[in-house]
């Protein structure tokens, strides 16, 4: 019996395991089944992207080609009415010829910048009245010896923008259908780049032209405009841009401008020996792979499981709740910004002759605003102003949406701008009221903007996204420590808006060409009248007429917003150190220079890693340099400062606190950041109205900076009472137009000699 019992349990326990057996070859089986076909379906779903991504590609730079091929022949259709229009014109008469330019400047295509006329030896004149000779340019000799009109890039620096030029000639002939001369136009190489890669088929891949001299035409980035590349990867050195201009092929595998891995599309522009090209990113084409093999992975892995998560993804989806969490802002429930403007678009769309109103409005301070009262309660305060807003604008048929932080977005059709007018104030006044309950000032700033139709300035067809950047630069006119509610767009607003662009369109350039220049005012000690010191100060040449010469004031908020003030202050840097240097290798004498630390630097390690980088070059001892830094800064990353300060300490530097006093925290950071010298603002001294009182703060500032151990210097001293004053309250040093104002180098030397 127990022999027997023993056998069934052998059997019973043999079966189990045949069956476990069974089931792990079957699960294999599948599983070696699965593996196969997906390697299989994924192979084939490769070849198609590839397939596809190519045929894409190869369309795309086919259509560019022949968008180009369109434009210029429409470049050329003008020149040759040009050409009718002076056929009549003795070309060997210079009085001639420069009064039918003078009469005739704005006969030309709207890309043109000016107009040539020469005769048949390539002399003659722009349209400026400046000669030019253009016997030795491409253009000129194939147009005379083939009697074609020709394109060619440069080299030719236009008379007018001073810019690098493409020229287009065409010939004159009289109407015996002799030869009499050329008349030719110009155009920018950088307004023709910008018009170029506006001319978007599609959004995918990067666009570029090559010139019959390997250089970019046509690039995403103004800094390779004019300009050769050749690859640094060794992989593909050989791919450079006369590489593909002469290589004959249509497809390379190569890396683009910005080092990213891509394959390069190419096709000739018909009519030029010119090249353009599409770039796509290899990075996209791995990322669909990669998922593609993950996907497959996960398949063989948990099949089922699988299936059960993309069923209840694909319910997710479709489930209201994430429409909700895409169009709907979580805290508020208003639209998201990109919902508002494809709404406010679609209203736009519809009517060509109503009037329209969009605004922008945040919270005056409302950083501070969160700081003061909690995140919770700044978020109830968010969620009540959003209620409030929703219903006002559900009562005149008006849109809303919110932004990041605390940006609203309004729009709708108004029936006149008082009533408008109107209706802000209602809203204004009952979110004031609301928002009362958080026992905290709530102040509104708002930027508005008008479609107009029957007033000129407000009736120009614009997108919503335009509207929105209008209504954002107003709002950013309101001066923060004025209680000003609200702005209007308005035409001199445009032209200030278009001066930042002119600004920002040259500040690369103008820093590549040596365009920004360092001048020094000095620091004088008010115990015996001598130099000590002086600040370097960034002022903006610019070789540009519309922009001229700058001063801070006129760029530096500019290019703290676009973050170029970080480029700039090290150009400023090095352009010190090389000044010392050299004074120094003349057997000059010097003194210590500071120079400005902006808010920017927000990377304590980089900024200072960077700085002793570029001073260790020129072998400098760290006494002759201090670095100044804006209080306001110090208020807004104290952190940052205190291991900056720290830092530059280390290394033997000085470091001074600028504009003390403007800011709201001066008295409390003093423990915190630690300084040498406390620069005092100049409106400490220019905003006096009661002389006794001021010189009585002036002196508990100066007290202050003694008993701290601090060296003091007032900034603004302008005039010999002030300078008086100052010395009577033992402040160490000044810095003003009273004994300087700001030199350029050779001054600047000569004021050191004079005053050591």
């Amino acid at each position: 019996m127990g022999k027997l019992s023993s056998k069934k349990i052998y059997i019973h326990f043999s079966r189990q395991l045949a069956k476990y057996i069974c089931f792990g070859i079957s699960f294999i089986i599948i599983a070696i089944y699965l593996v196969v076909t997906a390697n299989k379906v994924l192979g084939i779903v490769k070849k198609n992207v590839e397939e596809s991504s190519n045929r894409s590609a190869e369309i795309l730079v086919h259509e560019y080609s022949l968008i180009l091929e369109q434009y210029f022949n429409g470049m050329f259709a003008e020149l040759k009415q040009i050409s009718h229009n002076i056929s009549d014109v003795d070309f060997e008469d210079e009085e001639k010829v420069l009064e039918w330019l003078k009469n005739n400047k704005t006969v030309v295509f709207n890309e043109f910048s000016s107009i040539i006329c020469c005769d048949i030896n390539g002399n003659g004149y722009v349209s400026n009245g400046r000669k030019i000779d253009l016997s030795k340019t491409e253009s000129f000799v194939l147009a005379k010896n083939e009697n074609k009109e020709r394109l060619s890039i440069g080299p030719l620096i236009s008379a007018e923008t001073e810019e690098l030029s493409l020229i287009f000639i065409q010939s004159v002939k009289d109407i015996n259908g002799n030869l009499k001369g050329f008349v030719g136009s110009s155009i920018s190489l950088d307004v023709l780049s910008k018009k170029l890669i506006q001319m978007k088929i599609e959004n995918d891949g990067r666009f570029f032209v090559i010139g019959d001299n390997g250089k970019f035409i046509c690039h995403q980035s103004e800094f390779f405009l004019g300009k050769e590349f050749t690859p640094k990867d060794s992989r593909y050195k050989k791919i450079s841009t006369n590489y593909l201009l002469t290589s004959g092929q249509s497809k390379f595998e190569s890396v683009s401008t910005d080092g990213e891995e891509v394959t390069i599309y190419t096709k000739p522009i018909l009519g030029t020996k010119w090249l353009c090209g599409v770039t796509v990113s290899k990075a996209q084409m791995l990322y669909i792979y990669r998922f593609l093999n993950s996907a497959f992975l996960q398949v063989v892995v948990i099949t089922i499981l699988l299936i059960v998560i993309l069923i209840t993804a694909s319910a997710i989806i479709l489930n209201s709740s994430f429409l909700n969490e895409i169009y709907y802002d979580e805290l508020t429930n208003l639209w998201k910004r990109a919902k508002f403007e494809k709404e406010s678009q679609k209203i736009l769309d519809k009517s060509s002759d109503d009037r329209f109103v969009v605004f922008e409005m945040d919270f005056r301070g409302f950083k501070f605003i969160n700081q003061g009262i909690g995140k919770k309660e700044a978020d109830d305060l968010l969620c009540t102003c959003a209620t409030i807003l929703l219903e006002e604008c559900k009562r005149v048929n008006f849109i809303c949406g919110r932004g990041y932080a605390d940006h609203f977005y309004v729009m709708g059709k108004i029936e006149s701008v008082p009533f408008f007018m109107e209706w802000l104030n209602v809203l204004v006044i009952n979110l004031e009221k609301e928002l009362e309950y958080f026992d905290i000032p709530s102040y509104f700033k708002i930027g508005i903007t008008f479609v107009l139709p029957d007033i000129t300035f407000y009736s120009e067809k614009k997108t919503i996204q335009e509207l929105i950047a209008e209504a954002t630069f107003a709002k950013g006119t309101i001066k923060e420590r004025v209680l000003q509610s609200y702005a209007i767009y308005s035409k001199k607003m445009r032209e200030q808006n278009e001066r930042v662009q002119r600004i920002e369109r040259n500040m690369l350039k103008a820093l590549s060409s040596g365009e920004f220049i360092v001048v020094y005012q000095p620091k004088i000690s008010l115990a015996d009248d001598k130099i000590k010191g002086a600040e370097a100060l960034v002022r903006w040449n610019s070789s540009n007429p519309s922009i001229g010469y700058l001063t801070p004031a006129d760029f530096m908020s500019i290019f703290e917003q676009n973050g170029f003030i970080i480029q700039l202050d090290f150009a400023v840097y090095e352009m010190v150190f090389k000044f010392l240097r050299r004074q120094l290798d003349l057997g000059n004498p010097v003194v210590p220079i500071s120079v400005n630390m902006s808010r920017n630097h927000s990377n304590p390690d980089k900024f200072v890693n960077e700085f002793i980088s570029k001073f260790e070059k020129y072998d400098l001892p760290p006494s002759l340099i201090e670095v100044e830094i804006l209080e306001r800064a110090a208020e807004e990353s104290m952190f940052n400062l205190v291991a900056v300060t720290e830092k530059l300490h280390a290394y033997g530097f000085s470091v001074a606190m600028d504009d003390f006093g403007s800011g709201q925290s001066s008295l409390s950071m003093l423990d915190e950041v630690p300084i040498d010298v406390l620069k005092f603002d100049q409106n400490f001294l220019r905003n006096s109205k009661n002389c006794e009182e001021h010189d009585k703060m002036i002196n508990i500032l100066i007290n202050l900076g003694k008993q701290l151990n601090k060296k003091t210097l007032f900034e603004g001293v302008e005039t010999q009472e002030q300078r008086d004053m100052l010395k009577e309250l033992n402040c160490d040093q000044v810095q003003g137009y009273f004994y300087s104002k700001p030199l350029d180098e050779a001054d600047f030397v000569d004021f050191v000699k004079e005053h050591l």
